[in-house]
């Protein structure tokens, strides 16, 4: 046999061994009334899915030119390859970094404020003062001693404290804290989406790869009937059109294996983009499709997703923040109260800048700024209202999001069943046209149309299979439900 195992033969072939161990008909025990029809349908679909998953997994098992230095990667492993190398992933770990920078920046103002100030001074203009008699004897030389030289140096020490600010200081630190925790949940969307980019990739190149496969077979196929129509036409019994109609038919497949083969490179290729390795590096896929069934409703779903989803707990955390930068402005309207401590020392400056520590307390309250604080509380409010709204929208868009993503998977399954049966009607289709050509009574067009109608099921029943592996995989990423959940997430769950 050219190749170890062909993918549409060990696919009939579980077929016909999941046939053979079914009791017969007679013994059988009547179906239960109770049962509803499309439970049964969805365990009949299930059968049929394991027999395709089964088909693949004799594809990748046999599949051939394989370096023994070669990256084997499973699913799990795609993913958890891409979690970690991505540059999405590092481009939100520095926004949660940013994000937590900017709270210690907002405590900032809680703590105190120390500065130490140096200059040189050269006053201009400053004449002696001679004061004679008693009175100048009094002032030990004059008012020299009073005004200070015309060169003189400051050194000053500095300590601030705010003692009240009306609330805002507290208030910018708590939005600080909620804009981070926003991150965070921002950085688990961003966990999910790119989990799910990476299992769609990855079913990908199993589809690529498949139809490699079942377009070798058809080559293969055509190839033989062009050698039996060159053996009838020897004979007598065919024309020579028959024969070039084979050599066309077989060119033309031929045609579709190269270009099978350049999208199964270019998959792995989107494949390796997702994982951050280099493009010279050499994959081999474990090929296995779980098969999941879809056994929760869709309002579940939708309930789950609604508590879970990371992109709402976002926009949560940013509405808790509008609220805080709602106080925050507010706080304006009220008085500020401050404690500073300052030393100075001042080398030439006369009795006058005596040296030493001057204490002070005091309160500021602006009673009127010309409207500013008035827009900002507005400005603020207003803010909160666009997230409200944003989140009314984005509520339902995952509804849809759920819905959509449902009944495409119940889509797939059904072109699962149904395909299945088309290639078992396609492959007897084929065989009943050979044995008629070889009979005589049958002709070339009947074999080549009967080919093609098998390869079209084949491909056909490969994409259903693909798609419904990626519909579940896109209803656990619309459910909320990542394989993966960063740390600074699980923080942020617990505040």
């Amino acid at each position: 046999m050219r190749f170890a195992m062909r993918f549409v033969s060990v696919l009939l072939m579980c077929m016909s061994f999941a046939a053979m161990a079914q009791p017969p008909q007679s013994d059988a025990a009547p179906a239960d009334p109770a049962v509803p029809a499309e439970v049964m349908e969805d365990k009949d679909v299930a059968l049929v899915a394991d027999d395709v998953l089964k088909g693949f997994e004799a594809f990748w098992a046999s599949e051939e030119n394989v370096s023994a230095n070669a990256l084997a990667l499973d699913i799990r492993q795609c993913v958890e390859t891409a979690l970690a190398r991505n540059a999405q992933v590092l481009v939100a770990d520095d926004e949660i970094a940013a994000a937590k920078a900017n709270i210690g920046q907002a405590e900032s103002a809680r703590r105190p404020q120390v500065k130490v100030q140096e200059a040189f001074v050269r006053v201009d203009g400053l004449q002696d003062i001679e004061i004679p008699g008693l009175l100048g004897r009094l002032f030990g030389g004059g008012l020299n001693s009073f005004q200070g030289k015309k060169d003189q140096r400051r050194d000053v020490l500095s300590i601030s404290q705010v003692l009240f600010a009306g609330g805002q200081i507290q208030a910018a630190v708590r939005a600080s804290e909620y804009l981070a925790q926003s991150k965070e949940w921002t950085k688990q969307a961003k966990l999910n989406t790119l989990e799910f980019e990476v299992k769609q990739a990855y079913y990908n190149c199993l589809l690529a790869r498949a139809m490699v496969r079942v377009a070798d077979e058809s080559v293969v196929t055509f190839k033989r009937h062009l050698g039996d129509a060159e053996k009838m036409l020897e004979v007598g019994l065919i024309s020579n059109f028959e024969v070039l109609r084979a050599k066309t038919e077989v060119g033309a497949r031929e045609s579709d294996l190269v270009a099978a083969g350049n999208a199964a490179r270019l998959a792995l290729i989107n494949l390796r983009r997702l994982l951050a390795l280099p493009e010279n590096t050499d994959i081999s896929l474990v090929g296995k499709m779980d098969w999941t069934p879809l056994s929760e409703a869709q309002d579940r779903l939708v309930a789950e997703a609604l508590e879970t989803r990371p992109e709402l707990q976002a926009l949560n955390k940013g509405l808790a923040a509008a609220s805080q930068n709602i106080r925050r402005t507010k706080g304006q309207f009220l008085p500020s109260a401050a404690a500073s401590a300052t030393w100075t020392n001042v080398d030439g400056g006369g009795q006058a800048q005596p040296d030493g520590w001057t204490l002070s307390v005091g309160a500021e309250w602006q009673v009127y700024a010309g409207g500013k604080r008035r827009h900002d509380v507005a400005e603020a409010k207003a803010q909160k209202s666009n997230l409200e709204h944003q989140i009314e929208d984005v509520k339902r868009l995952i509804e849809l999001d759920v819905r959509a993503a449902y009944i495409q998977a119940e889509d797939a399954a059904a072109r699962v069943k149904k395909e299945k049966g088309t290639v078992e009607l396609a492959r007897e289709g084929r065989r009943l046209a050979e044995l008629r050509f070889q009979e005589g009574v049958g002709t070339q067009t009947e074999i080549l149309d009967a080919a093609l109608a098998l390869s079209a099921a084949e491909t056909a029943l490969v994409h259903a299979v693909h798609d419904y592996a990626v519909a579940v995989a896109a209803v656990d990423k619309a459910a909320g439900r990542g394989s993966v959940h960063c740390i600074e997430t699980s923080r942020a769950v617990k505040k």
